[in-house]
């Protein structure tokens, strides 16, 4: 299997891909397990409708030999397959990273050549990405940008041993990049997946943008120059970690709501579902009783959106008469879009908040969608540059 362009974004609560155009996405979630537990895993054959729910890979340590792996929606229910989101992980060596981006590889190959049993995978560029608070941490971004890109731009073998799907998958990345994220959202923002300049980017042309990306743990802010241009200096970049989305959550779950969800996951998927009609009705599966639990849910759901919007409005300054937009992107964001609204009315009034304070749709998919336009410009070159050598 050849694949042009693979672009991942490693977030924190989900996994997103998109390989040559194909979009999809999975849980952040890995638990190990022994050969043992492995070999009783499973009674059947995993049926091809729900390989995403059971995905397991074998990776080859080179100190602690043969490993097993819970993947994605598999591992997600398990007590430590969520351990990474308690703590700020650097995902340059994270192995929930490591082994999810094996895994969906695995997923998409499964999907795609599901009778295949042995494959060479050669990827021509992989793009990925580096939250603001992990490269400013860096003594200079582009080490802390390489080190990501060079643990991906590798060759190696491991196996996909999910029942009905086993196969085995050497892999080689011809190329990796890794960029920093929000301020590489301004690609998503400027153009279209098909390189074609948006209708909507004409008002940014000779204002200031503050790329506010909002995560599971932590919310990065970005300032760009007039027309979607880069950053320009290191203080152009800043990054709270004072409130994290999923750890409020799961402070919340532990305070007053462990009678109803079992894990911080759980609690989130509930609220992601009930978010847009803001009525929070917990249905029992055994009792089959409900609970409105919108009284204890909504008053942490305003209050994080209040200290979130506060937070980008203080993180640069400007001078007066400068025309600044805010961009609130990431998957809290999205999540949260109307509390955060809601704030923002009442603090600017309807008119300024609705004018200077864009959400796009999809907003937390500008990340990897900057991405995939970035890998294409990438390979127009590497097919433009094959054109003149022939010539």
């Amino acid at each position: 299997m050849n694949i042009t362009n693979w672009v991942a974004d490693f977030g924190n609560s989900v996994l997103q891909n998109m390989i040559d155009g194909h979009y999809f996405e999975m849980p952040s979630s890995i638990s190990e397990i022994s050969e043992v537990d492995f070999n009783g895993l499973f009674a059947n054959s995993v049926q091809a409708d729900s390989l995403n729910e059971h995905l397991v890979v074998k990776i080859q340590d080179e100190t602690l030999g043969e490993r097993y792996f819970l993947a994605g929606k598999k591992a997600q229910a398990k007590l430590l397959g969520n351990a990474h989101i308690h703590t700020l992980h650097d995902k340059t060596t994270s192995m929930t990273v490591w082994v999810t981006w094996l895994a969906s590889l695995a997923l998409y190959h499964a999907t795609k050549l599901p009778e295949k049993e042995d494959d060479l995978i050669s990827v021509e560029y992989f793009g990925t990405l580096l939250p603001v608070w992990l490269v400013k941490k860096a003594r200079s971004f582009k080490e802390k940008l390489s080190s990501m890109a060079d643990r991906f731009q590798t060759e190696l073998s491991y196996e996909l041993v999910t029942p009905g799907f086993e196969r085995k998958i050497n892999l080689k990345v011809k190329f990796a990049q890794c960029r920093i994220e929000g301020e590489n959202a301004r690609h998503a923002l400027k153009y279209d997946l098909e390189g074609n300049i948006r209708d909507d980017a004409e008002r940014y042309k000779k204002a200031f943008t503050v790329i506010n990306d909002i995560g599971g743990q932590s919310q990065d802010k970005c300032k760009l120059q007039p027309d979607l241009s880069g950053a320009e200096t290191s203080d152009d970049f800043s990054s709270s970690t004072d409130q994290s989305y999923l750890a409020v959550l799961e402070k919340l779950r532990t305070d007053k709501l462990m009678d109803y969800f079992s894990n911080v996951r759980s609690l989130e998927t509930f609220i992601l579902d009930h978010v847009k009609t803001r009525n929070y009705v917990y249905k029992d599966p055994v009792k089959h009783a409900e609970c409105n639990l919108t009284e204890i849910i909504e008053p942490v759901l305003h209050d994080f959106a209040e200290v979130a919007i506060q937070n980008a409005l203080q993180s640069f300054s400007f001078q007066q008469g400068d025309t600044v937009y805010y961009v609130h992107i990431g998957g809290v964001n999205q999540a949260l879009e109307e509390y955060m609204k809601e704030y923002l009315n009442g603090l600017l009034g309807e008119d300024v908040a609705l004018k200077y304070h864009i959400f796009p749709p999809e907003s937390r998919k500008l990340n990897i969608y900057a991405m995939a336009i970035v890998a294409k410009n990438y390979t127009k070159r590497l097919e433009q540059q094959a054109v003149h050598q022939h010539e």
